[in-house]
């Protein structure tokens, strides 16, 4: 007999403000040396993922919203082997990856997919879907770790854990809440108070007047703000994406930058990606001048003592790009004092919880808040950390990794900040009616980079504007009931 339970209201969002042109799903990218062997995928999902209930479970909707069924997994469903065309493969990757993030996933199955690349680059890559009603990314970063392994023979399972108190700053927005945290923001506000509750208690019945009123201060909050610049992020998404991302930047470089310039490494990979993006903008013939491109940032929000590793328990954060400082010094200056201005909101806990309470609003309540949310920002931003020494998926090494959590509503732009053995890269997934190739904003990031080491030339500081790629011409979209 199948198990049923309802979706928690913090679940559902995912599902109720999906789009055709933004699919709600994480999606990840393992690069692995050797050809990852398809028996030992299928029994280590078997051994370490499926005894998670969630990906056992497909969605069923009704009128008082979706309930998770319990079933039979096809893993012949789930695993799909595939081989790149021939020509420059990083760049047939990068196409494949995009199509996939466009795709909706089967809905009469758990809402989660690999496809297995072979050959790739020697080895192989496996490219991860997986929807964000299951869980947060934050949590589903932590799951696909617990995959893999310290060895190419070990078989025991990590612990599904983040540490709670990591030396980087940006790390500590993934780390869970720990009881002083916690305590001192039940004494911060009656606001933050009942917030925390619904966060903590996510299969709570769901309270209309507590999260109408919860959802009303999280409006006043943005309608307080200043639009965001008009840039070319503003628009409508079209739902065909791409995906680009950097060549490695070495941690120990990075972080002997930072401290000769006296900043952090946080500031170095933020000033890089805000010069990258102030360089494709006049590259595309727009002036840079003035422009702040605010960002949100999404942030842990569970108590490190919660026993159920998934669901969505994460809230968000802004945080501004400096885009239109044009000195490269300059920019990373004014990018650290936003990062300290960040830190310090991050410690009085003013994050927005606005996700976690639209899933269950009315459809127009709804759509007016993704729309002012687009007006107020531009692009979703986070920060993936990943183990420190190399990692093994069923005995395949992995060389690189990249991650996306969805941009929503009429955001077309999802970066992310990867660290993953000594290197940090930074990723980009872009609707095409915003940024049509966002290899030519992450080409320029080693550029950027090497602007701010000690005595460089101004001549790297604005490079040459990279002929963009037409994008392939789309085949019609099907609808998100009968994916393909």
């Amino acid at each position: 007999m199948s198990k049923l339970e309802r979706l928690g209201s913090l679940d559902m969002t995912w599902l109720q403000i999906e789009r055709d042109t933004n699919l709600m799903h994480v999606v990840g990218v393992l690069v692995l040396e050797t050809a990852l062997d398809r028996q030992r995928l299928e029994e280590r999902l078997q051994t370490r993922l499926l005894p998670l209930e969630r990906f056992g479970q497909h969605v069923l909707r009704d009128s008082a919203g979706a309930i998770w069924e319990s079933g039979q997994v096809d893993m012949n469903a789930h695993i799909v082997e595939v081989a790149l065309p021939a020509g420059d493969e990083q760049a047939a990757l990068e196409t494949l990856v995009g199509e996939l993030a466009a795709r909706p996933l089967d809905p009469a199955r758990p809402l989660w997919q690999l496809h297995l690349v072979k050959p790739y680059r020697g080895g192989s890559a496996l490219i991860v879907r997986i929807h964000q009603c299951i869980a947060d990314g934050i949590a589903l970063f932590s799951v696909l770790r617990s995959l893999t392994d310290a060895s190419p023979d070990d078989d025991a399972p990590p612990e599904l854990d983040t540490p709670t108190r990591p030396g980087n700053f940006f790390e500590q927005l993934c780390a869970p809440l720990t009881r002083s945290m916690i305590e001192s923001i039940q004494i911060s506000g009656a606001f933050w108070a009942r917030y925390l509750g619904l966060m903590l208690n996510p299969q709570q019945v769901f309270d209309y007047a507590r999260a109408s009123a919860a959802l009303a201060l999280e409006i006043g909050k943005l309608t307080g703000l200043q639009d965001d610049s008009l840039t070319f992020l503003k628009g409508q998404p079209q739902g065909i994406k791409r995906v680009s991302w950097s060549q490695p930047l070495p941690e120990n470089t990075v972080r002997t930058l930072a401290e000769s310039a006296g900043t952090t490494t946080d500031a170095v990979l933020l000033a890089c990606l805000s010069g990258a993006l102030h360089d494709y903008l006049l590259g595309q013939g727009a002036s840079a001048t003035g422009v702040e491109l605010r960002t949100l940032m999404p942030v842990n929000l569970r108590d490190a003592e919660a026993g159920d590793p998934l669901g969505n328990r994460s809230g968000l954060m802004l945080i501004e790009l400096p885009v239109g400082i044009a000195d490269p010094q300059e920019r990373l200056a004014e990018t650290q004092r936003r990062v300290e201005v960040f830190t310090k909101a991050y410690d009085t806990q003013r994050a927005l919880g606005i996700f976690s309470l639209i899933g269950q609003t009315p459809k127009a309540v709804q759509q007016q808040t993704l729309r002012l949310l687009a007006a107020k920002t531009s692009a979703l931003l986070c920060h993936v950390q990943g183990s420190h020494q190399a990692r093994y998926l069923a005995g395949a090494k992995i060389i690189e990794e990249m991650f996306w959590s969805p941009a929503s509503g009429d955001l077309g732009l999802a970066i992310s900040l990867v660290s993953y053995d000594g290197h940090y890269r930074i990723g980009l997934l872009a609707d095409t009616a915003m940024v049509a190739d966002p290899s030519a904003i992450t080409g320029r990031i080693a550029v950027q980079f090497a602007a701010l080491t000690p005595g460089a030339s101004p001549a790297a500081e604005a490079p040459k504007p990279k002929a963009a790629r037409k994008p392939r011409k789309a085949a019609p979209k099907k609808p998100a009931s009968k994916p393909a």
